[in-house]
């Protein structure tokens, strides 16, 4: 693979050196030279990009959506071929004006230093020999004849990148080879952590037999291969064989260097210390991450069938009393660093511990900002006006690319030094005792750091996406640009309800034994005691619905009608084209209890996140996104012919009570959208057989009507709360369910924003040793259902 690295490498450079080539052709024809102020332009463009690039960049954890990234993924392109024109540009010109000199320095440097971010969700290859060579194309410019104050200061900075690109690249591959053999020997080594615990089920509250590890493991793999002196590379098995009786004779031994979950908790948790238990559950965290990575190279998980597995989420994170702030606290900070580690330079740059050196390299490059600031300052007074050249407030235009340079160097100081991955070295250093945490002083400089963070980059934005399939967006302003099928999309925060809510839901799977996460249809049953009797009344609406995009459907279209009808029925009617957003969000109705407005919210949030899910692109849902793609848009058509009066001669409908009235008719089959004859008579072809037809009108929003009618018809007694008791509970198992059958790739890609709400309980079912079950290309595209009886009416309450 680094044959073909290079090979990646080599091609680049040739086409970019082809394209300088074509560049200087083009603006250097026939021996003209651009005008000074669109030669500015063009460099102010480039920096104007840089800033909004590395803007979008820092604040991508507070985005929700795919568009930041679509934008960042567009606007490195953009500046990286803006970069390459502007040193074009300025090649032939920098002889005469000496400040061109300085601004092919900086916009190289700002270039470098604004890709060591990799934009949100990009994994960006390392191109170290095209970064040099742009480094070389400016050192060209540099090296003309010019002012010493300004050459001095200018080939500091050239000389600070040159090292950063370099030292970037051999870090970079370093860390990619640690992190390969570390994967592989931390799946190795958790075929036997439960033996190398004592062989017992392990205490989930004190740690006690859990030997997760956290750091150190790496220094054992190291010390293995100077002892062996690179012999061992021949035999790679006898090599992991050999690293694993090291960590497990290290772990025996109580060696120092392993830290693992059972040492860091031995350490008493004071809060008046450095090592509280918000600080042990960050270690947790991350040892935790580590573990997850696996998923997605496809490395086995051992542990999984081990009941202790199951034991450190259930008596663990999710103990008594169901603690959904830790839950999340955890699944956070996990979800943090394995986007770290996907989409940023983190993970590279503390793989061999603090990045010392580039933190280094990044002090000198601020003093040579503060230097060149400085000669940029005395040469704009006692140079000539033949040495100013005919730029038009050079002066201030090269400081406003020093400004930001200078802060982009201090943003990355401050992230690095108040990252996580900065308290996990110090909290484990912590725990090892060594010479230089005995005195008072560091211990208070550790306890403070630790619990400092940067306020402006959160773990998560905590936000979940929402979406009412029956709204349209008429008035939703730029939704449907992106989504001109009519998707009305919009966040709001996660409530503590809510969390409350699905971490319940999971510990109650997970209680199960053995777990069984697609039976949330009968545990919603049994929060509102109802009888077998009462269940079959349910059968005829759920069958045909085979697959988890149809199922989700159906429930969403009967939570839709059962909020109208809530509405309706305590005589609130709104237009439909509040969008879905405002309707049903404020409690519009008085008298009712607090357990209802708490209960329908919960429903209510679960229902369009799960909607919501299903028009991300691609699909958080099992199954091929295609496929569900086109049962949506199928549903959506559906929809549009039943509000809008596109068929007979119904009128379009406004209100929700004019919706409400149309879904009980189509439920009732009062209404039928699909006729036999079309076209002025015609016989439509693909009814002519009665089954099709049959099959065809008895889709998923009929389906979902009629749901939803008995519903609220059977919950219409006394207790208008159990029917959202019923909902929630349904919803929240719903969720958990999606959440383990989809695959480890589909979470990948919205990583870079923290992770939706299903990749956090994804996580945490990870760890519980929960896998799920993916479809693979079996899914149904079509909305007609067919007639399978898929709930069993012996089931007893």
């Amino acid at each position: 693979t680094k044959k073909f690295s290079w090979l990646r490498h080599c091609i680049q450079l040739l086409i970019l050196a082809m394209a300088f080539k074509i560049i200087l052709s083009i603006v250097h024809k026939d021996g003209e030279i651009l005008n000074p102020i669109v030669i500015q332009f063009v460099v102010a463009l480039t920096t104007a990009l840089m800033v909004t690039r590395f803007v979008l960049d820092a604040l991508r954890h507070r985005s929700t959506g795919n568009a930041m990234r679509m934008t960042l993924i567009v606007m490195d392109a953009v500046t990286q071929a803006l970069t390459i024109y502007s040193l074009g540009i300025m090649q032939r010109p920098s002889d005469k004006d000496y400040y061109y000199k300085v601004w092919a320095v900086l916009l190289v440097t700002l270039r470098y230093s604004v890709k060591i971010g990799r934009p949100a969700g990009i994994a960006l290859k390392q191109t170290p020999l095209v970064d040099l060579m742009s480094s070389f194309w400016s050192a060209n410019i540099l090296r003309s004849k010019a002012p010493k104050i300004l050459k001095v200061t200018g080939w500091l900075l050239w000389s600070v990148n040159s090292l950063r690109i370099i030292y970037g690249f051999i870090s970079s591959e370093f860390a990619n080879d640690s992190h390969r053999e570390d994967l592989r020997l931390l799946t190795e080594y958790m075929r036997h952590e439960h033996k190398a615990g004592g062989g017992g089920d392990g205490d989930p509250v004190t740690m006690k037999g859990y030997r997760y590890l956290v750091r150190g493991e790496a220094k054992k793999r190291k010390m293995k291969k100077n002892e062996t002196g690179g012999q061992a590379r021949d035999t790679g098995m006898v090599e992991e064989t050999g690293n694993i009786r090291r960590l497990l004779l290290a772990l025996r031994d109580e060696h120092k260097e392993i830290l693992t979950l059972e040492k860091i908790w031995e350490e008493p948790a004071d809060p008046a210390d450095a090592l509280d238990e918000e600080l042990k559950d960050l270690c947790l965290s991350f040892a935790l991450y580590k573990l997850l990575r696996r998923r997605f190279f496809n490395f086995g998980i051992h542990e999984a069938k081990l009941k202790r597995t199951r034991r450190l989420i259930l008596d663990g994170i999710l103990s008594e009393p169901c603690n959904s702030e830790r839950a999340f606290r955890v699944s956070e900070a996990e979800l943090s660093f394995l986007n770290d580690f996907f989409n940023s330079r983190h993970a590279i740059v503390f793989a061999k511990g603090f990045p010392f050196i580039r933190l280094l390299l990044s002090t000198i490059l601020i003093g040579g900002i503060g230097g060149m600031a400085v000669a940029i300052y005395s040469f704009s007074k006692v140079g000539t006006r033949d040495e100013l050249g005919n730029v038009h407030g050079g002066v201030t235009f090269t400081w406003f690319l020093l400004c930001f340079l200078f802060v982009k160097e201090t943003w990355e100081i401050t992230t690095y030094v108040f990252s996580d991955w900065t308290k996990i070295i110090l909290l484990c250093q912590y725990v090892q005792k060594p010479w230089w945490l005995q005195s008072l002083v560091t211990k208070v400089l550790v306890r403070k750091l630790c619990r400092l963070s940067v306020p402006w980059l959160p773990r998560w934005h905590g936000k979940v996406g929402q979406c009412n399939l029956l709204f349209p967006s008429c008035f939703v302003f730029p939704t449907n640009l992106f989504f001109p099928e009519g998707c009305s999309r919009y966040f709001v925060h996660l409530s503590q309800e809510v969390k409350r809510a699905v971490i319940n839901c999971l510990r109650d799977c997970l209680a199960e034994d053995p777990p069984r996460l697609d039976n949330y249809l009968e545990r919603a049953f049994g929060k509102v005691e109802a009888t077998a009797g009462f269940r079959a009344n349910f059968t005829g609406a759920v069958n045909g619905v085979k697959d988890s995009v149809h199922i989700l459907l159906v429930w969403h279209i009967a939570t839709c009608y059962c909020e109208i009808d809530l509405a309706e029925n305590r005589e609130v009617s709104a237009s439909m084209y509040w969008s879905g957003q405002d309707f049903g969000r404020r409690k519009p109705w008085e008298g009712d209890s607090d357990l209802l407005w708490s209960q329908y919210m919960i429903a209510r949030t679960l229902s369009q996140y799960c909607a919501y899910v299903l028009t991300l692109v691609p699909p958080l849902v099992p199954g091929n996104s295609l496929m569900a793609r086109s049962v949506l848009i199928k549903v959506r058509q559906e929809k549009s012919r039943l509000f809008n009066g596109k068929f007979d001669s119904c009128a379009p409908c406004y209100q929700s009570t004019q919706m409400l009235g149309r879904l009980k008719k189509y439920a009732s089959e009062e209404i039928e959208l699909y006729n036999k004859k079309v076209d002025g008579g015609k016989q439509d072809e693909e009814n002519q057989d009665g089954k099709k037809e049959e099959n065809l009108d008895d889709t998923i929003l009929k389906k979902g009507a009629d749901l939803g009618k008995k519903l609220a018809e059977a919950f219409s007694g006394d207790k208008p709360e159990d029917l959202w008791r019923f909902l929630s509970e349904f919803w929240a198992g719903f969720v958990i369910h999606l959440a383990a059958s989809t695959r480890a790739s589909q979470h990948k890609i919205f990583l870079s924003s923290g992770g939706e709400l299903m990749t956090h309980l994804w996580a945490l079912l990870t760890h519980a040793g929960i896998l799920g079950e993916v479809q693979h290309g079996d899914q149904d595209f079509d909305t007609a259902l067919t007639q399978e009886d898929v709930y069993d009416q012996t089931v007893q309450s």
